[in-house]
């Protein structure tokens, strides 16, 4: 067995294998002339508009992270390509605000020859007539998230890294309404208390109202393993947004749950980055997931907010 640095991942791994919650899971079939010899992965949510299924992915080819986010239809048993797409941004996120779909991801730039030098989370309201910019968080933040509760609050998750953020945390603050978010709101969120140990990181990708001013909250916690192999595994806690008192982290999935598949580079094979969740009411829930860089999945999982209100 692999072995992976931090104990904190360890420990949630051992409990997660004994209270293993998923049920089963498929490979997404994406179409059209943009995704030819390339690869689809770390996707979002499927979501409706006017009566269609549709979800976004990150489009790009194997050797490379000059990404596009294209937004696809479900069509049968496929996603078929839109018109729609956003170059240079990767890890696509939707949420709804004021009945608006609003689509985050990592924004990335690169140099004269092609290599990325800077990146940070962006956020566009309008995106099936003329895409805006809405707000933006730091340079070099990644995983940076903007909800709307059911009782009108905004609000945001950040993800620093670096001398206040370590190798990558979570902090989150409360606003009244969107307009008082920019930029400074995601570098100035407080923390999380010792969420992660030393040796892991990890960050917010998609949210779910609990009602009462929690929310259920669904990201990842990584860690490196020997040989420098990243480890990437689903993760869930529920947070209090009033006391920032928070649950226990649960890992929800890992890569083997999935089929054996491609990976873009070995170090990149036991990833999972969640795209987000949907829960469907009877006790079970729908995870979209990106592996290892290189495709997109689903998983139907045991609902891991059942019990708790709203």
């Amino acid at each position: 067995m692999i072995e992976i640095k931090s104990q904190r991942v360890r420990d949630l791994l051992d409990i997660y294998r004994q209270n293993n919650i998923v049920i089963n899971t498929e490979k997404l079939n994406f179409k059209g002339d943009l995704v030819v010899g390339k690869d689809v992965y770390n996707i979002s949510k499927q979501f409706s508009k006017d009566g269609k299924e549709y979800i976004f992915g990150r489009v790009e080819a194997r050797d490379s992270e000059l990404s596009q986010t294209v937004l696809f239809e479900k069509v049968g048993d496929a996603y078929e390509q839109t018109s729609i797409k956003f170059d240079m941004l990767q890890d696509p996120c939707v949420t709804e605000i004021d009945n608006e779909i609003v689509l985050s991801g990592t924004e990335v730039y690169a140099d004269e020859t092609g290599r990325i030098n800077n990146w940070r989370t962006v956020f566009y309201t309008n995106i099936f007539a003329n895409p805006k910019k809405i707000c933006q968080a730091p340079a070099k933040m990644k995983d940076a998230r903007i909800y709307k509760l059911s009782d009108g609050r905004i609000l945001i998750f950040s993800r620093p890294q670096g001398e206040r953020g370590g190798k990558g945390t979570i902090g989150y603050a409360v606003y009244s309404s969107l307009d008082q978010v920019d930029e400074t709101s995601f570098d100035t969120a407080p923390l999380l208390d010792k969420i992660f140990d030393v040796e892991s990181w990890g960050g917010v990708n998609d949210l779910v109202d609990l009602g009462d001013g929690k929310v259920g909250v669904i990201g990842h916690i990584a860690s490196m393993g020997e040989g420098d192999i990243r480890h990437y595994f689903g993760m869930t806690f529920v947070l209090d947004v009033d006391t920032s008192e928070c649950s226990d982290i649960k890992i929800i999935c890992e890569r083997k749950d999935f089929a054996e598949g491609s990976y873009k580079r070995l170090d990149l094979i036991d990833v999972v980055f969640m795209g987000g969740l949907t829960r469907n009411g009877d006790g079970t829930a729908t995870l979209y997931t990106g592996l290892s860089d290189a495709e997109g999945h689903k998983a139907v999982i045991k609902d891991p907010f059942d019990g708790v209100k709203k």
